[in-house]
């Protein structure tokens, strides 16, 4: 009797699945493509522009300015502000903004 394409074990079934693999794996890098085009397209027309902050910059300030000066702990400025106090971490740590 010949090969089945349900049995995996003999050749012409490897053969298929294998076959299944190389288009399963064509069609994710085209997807891949697409959306990296699409993206460079987005960037160029300014439209990405990543994830915005949370915080206005004047609140960002206040709470650099605060914590430098020993006036509130990192905890109270989360809860203050209602976010995280990672976030409040990232901006006591991060770059200094223009005015």
């Amino acid at each position: 009797m010949g090969a089945s394409i349900c049995d995996w074990s003999d050749p012409v079934g490897r053969l298929f699945l294998q076959a299944l693999a190389m288009v399963a794996e064509f069609e994710a890098n085209i997807g891949h493509q697409r959306t990296r085009a699409g993206m460079a397209r987005a960037k160029k027309n300014g439209k990405l522009k990543g994830e915005q902050s949370k915080l206005p910059a004047p609140a960002r300030r206040s709470i650099r300015r605060r914590y430098a000066e020993g006036e509130v702990s990192l905890a109270d400025l989360a809860t203050e502000c209602s976010v995280g106090r990672s976030t409040i971490h990232r901006i006591i740590q991060g770059p200094e903004e223009p005015r």
